[in-house]
């Protein structure tokens, strides 16, 4: 595996760092698919209009605390299908329920009881036993129909990010859009849905973090921001 740091991703790491801005998120594609889950709708309802890392870990983290599981989750999801909603929503609900179909379709199906007991196992695996064992763990034991590692690894990212959204122990996401990048910009393609992918993905940024004085999440953060654009 190649050790050079694209010319791209060199500058942006030598520059001094910015955290990701916030954007604006759509409330009603979401209030609507989550209508029978009424945890999930307070948290919904306390969002802000806006909203960012910091702010989603934060609500992640008191949802987790407080034994609240789906409404952690869904945040995560807010968060990750960004102006999409629409589309984040529907595919929420696929996640939930086990059944992949049209909103409404979907919408009057009962959530998956074992759902939420199998997305607790993520947070508990990366928090007590680090990254690598939390994605074997959403990958393998606990996995969950429709939720691919593009969008577990964000869950898990946010379950760990409660000391620091650029902290160290943070697990890194690794989703289609930065594992794009990194085959076009370096050379280096990750197989989606691979544990030991994942692990030689976390070798790599902690590698070219190190040599910026970076943690792995803020390597992260500049990839997806070069990859997408966004913030």
């Amino acid at each position: 595996m190649t050790t050079t740091v694209p010319e791209a991703l060199a500058n942006a790491l030598s520059a001094p760092y910015r955290p990701q801005e916030s954007f604006r998120w759509s409330r009603n594609p979401w209030t609507e698919r989550m209508h029978d889950l009424p945890d999930v709708l307070n948290m919904l309802d306390a969002l802000p209009e806006r909203i960012d890392r910091q702010f989603v870990a934060e609500t992640v983290s008191a949802e987790i605390e407080a034994g609240r599981v789906l409404p952690g989750f869904v945040a995560t999801m807010v968060w990750g299908w960004g102006d999409k909603g629409g589309r984040g929503a529907v595919r929420t609900r696929w996640i939930l329920t086990g059944v992949k179909g049209p909103g409404d379709e979907v919408a009057s199906i009962p959530v998956d009881p074992s759902v939420a007991d199998r997305l607790q196992r993520g947070p508990r695996a990366v928090r007590g036993l680090g990254a690598v064992r939390g994605f074997r763990e959403m990958n393998t034991d606990a996995r969950i129909k429709h939720f691919g590692s593009s969008y577990f690894t964000k869950w898990l990212y946010f379950a760990s990010a409660a000391s620091g959204v650029e902290g160290a122990s943070a697990a890194p996401i690794l989703d289609d859009q930065i594992i794009k990048w990194l085959g076009h910009e370096a050379g280096i393609w990750f197989r989606s849905g691979s544990t030991k992918a994942y692990s030689a993905y976390l070798e790599l940024l902690k590698g070219w973090g190190d040599r910026y004085d970076r943690t792995p999440v803020q390597v992260e953060t500049e990839m997806f921001r070069l990859a997408t654009g966004r913030g």
